[in-house]
């Protein structure tokens, strides 16, 4: 060999270009954004289990209330620590739950989540204990 040759090939160091540097970080970023859009539904949707599910607990709670006081609690506040732990009384969102005493009506009280937009005026995201078992 030449030793010109033999001197560039001991010089030069293996690596990787700078093409193939942004190639990489690309796809990395491209793959990333296709598991976040695949995943954050997933998210939004274990939320909304999470709170029917509390909801579940916190009318348990009520229920066990109503059999020792012979009423149910004034207030979601009444069953803790009783009943329920501290911060049962907040859903998935961190937002707290609408409680209210029904006398005369179908049922002995009522008990709301927000849902995702923090808002009790739109329906169409409220969470409504006695309706949990009819929505999907």
């Amino acid at each position: 060999m030449n030793t010109r040759t033999e001197r560039r090939i001991a010089m030069s160091r293996p690596g990787f270009s700078l093409i193939e540097i942004t190639a990489v970080i690309l796809l990395i970023g491209i793959l990333a954004a296709g598991a976040a859009i695949a995943i954050l539904p997933q998210v939004a949707r274990a939320k909304v289990n999470a709170t029917k599910n509390s909801m579940n607990t916190i009318k348990t709670a009520i229920n066990s209330y109503m059999v020792e006081h012979s009423q149910p609690p004034q207030s979601l506040q009444e069953l803790i620590p009783n009943y329920l732990e501290p911060g049962s009384d907040m859903d998935a969102w961190k937002t707290g739950y609408y409680y209210a005493l029904t006398p005369g009506g179908q049922h002995p009280y009522i008990l709301y989540s927000a849902g995702p937009d923090k808002d009790m005026t739109t329906a169409d995201d409220n969470l409504d204990l006695w309706m949990l078992d009819l929505q999907e």
